[in-house]
């Protein structure tokens, strides 16, 4: 066997260990997901009004349950990236409207949705606590009696997952 042919596949057998490095680093650097938006105090509002509530499998029209949790906060506040990693989607959608799509290097995915602004762009690598964009009422969140709100959903292979059940960082506390 060839020398180069012999460092080659050193080379290929290497990369799997050098994922699970790199995974691991990211798990020390930050082991949970932060709050996506500011807060001084550590408590997240959680929207509700007469349109819903916006806690975690909340009931939705058509037997549907609601995928994520829905922060209260005025429009246009700064939108926070809770972990670093690449942007997978920015663009719209029916019923996201304006939102973005991250994914982490521990394998799962955060979205960002019924924003009114978007900062970044697809391919991006964004850092934990970098601003993404603001707050607001778009997609299906357009309706003036819907409070404005930031709708937040972590995934494992595109199924969500509760954020509430050790995800979010400890200090942080959700209240209805």
């Amino acid at each position: 066997m060839s020398r180069w042919l012999w460092l080659g596949s050193l080379f290929f057998l290497l990369i799997p260990a050098l994922v699970f490095y790199e995974q691991r680093e990211f798990d020390f650097k930050e082991p949970y997901y932060q709050s996506p938006v500011m807060t001084g105090s550590g408590f997240l509002s959680i929207r509700r009004d007469s349109f819903g509530k916006g806690a975690f499998g909340a009931s939705r029209n058509g037997g549907r349950v609601h995928a994520g949790i829905d922060l209260a906060l005025p429009l246009d506040s700064p939108v926070l990236a809770s972990k670093s990693g690449r942007v997978f989607f920015s663009g719209d959608d029916t019923g996201y409207g304006h939102y973005i799509e991250l994914r982490h290097p521990d394998g799962l995915s955060t979205r960002y949705a019924h924003l009114s602004t978007i900062q970044i762009n697809e391919g991006d690598w964004i850092s934990q606590g970098q601003q993404i964009g603001l707050s607001g009422n778009s997609g299906n969140a357009i309706h003036p009696r819907i409070t404005p709100h930031l709708h937040f959903e972590i995934r494992y292979h595109n199924q969500p997952l509760n954020p509430a059940t050790g995800l979010l960082d400890p200090k942080l506390h959700l209240q209805a």
